[in-house]
């Protein structure tokens, strides 16, 4: 059976509700209005939006084909800034250890301008139909992109 968990914001709107219900006079209506949660990067006090990095890659599913087991392959996802400020990969992490990322940028790339990720995989051990995931985390909206990689990997009994 599984277990009910529940998130941060549900418990601090739940605690806020609470709160202020027991301080208002028993006027038999529970509100909201004290409670503020901001769903975009739009400036509160202005109105005005800031700009926002976007992150867009060429392919973000690449299919190496049939592989002979063994073999390593090292694979590329070019990727620009296709937004308004400077985008940031703080992490790229993948599903399993045969594939690693190898080569992401560090710096800040400026909008309208590019890099790639380099990311390798290993096919020992890894018979039959792989499906691998590579997980990029920057300042973009939304934050963490996926990445596929997908390979036949045939071995010697096969």
């Amino acid at each position: 059976m599984g277990s009910l968990q529940a998130s941060p914001t549900l418990i601090a709107v739940g605690l806020l509700m609470l709160m202020y219900a027991c301080q208002s006079p028993s006027s038999g209506e529970v509100t909201t209005s004290l409670v503020h949660i901001a769903a975009s990067a739009q400036d509160q006090a202005s109105g005005s939006t800031r700009p926002m990095p976007a992150i867009t890659f060429i392919d973000s599913l690449l299919d190496l084909g049939i592989i002979a087991e063994g073999n390593a392959q090292e694979i590329t996802f070019p990727f620009y800034n296709t937004g308004e400020a400077p985008l940031v990969l703080a992490d790229v992490s993948t599903s399993c250890g045969c594939t690693v990322a190898n080569n992401w940028p560090k710096t800040a790339i400026a909008p309208g301008q590019g890099s790639e990720i380099t990311v390798r995989f290993d096919s020992q051990g890894r018979p039959g139909e792989n499906r691998k995931e590579i997980f990029v985390v920057s300042n973009a909206t939304p934050s963490t992109t996926t990445l596929i990689i997908t390979a036949d990997v045939i071995g010697p009994s096969r």
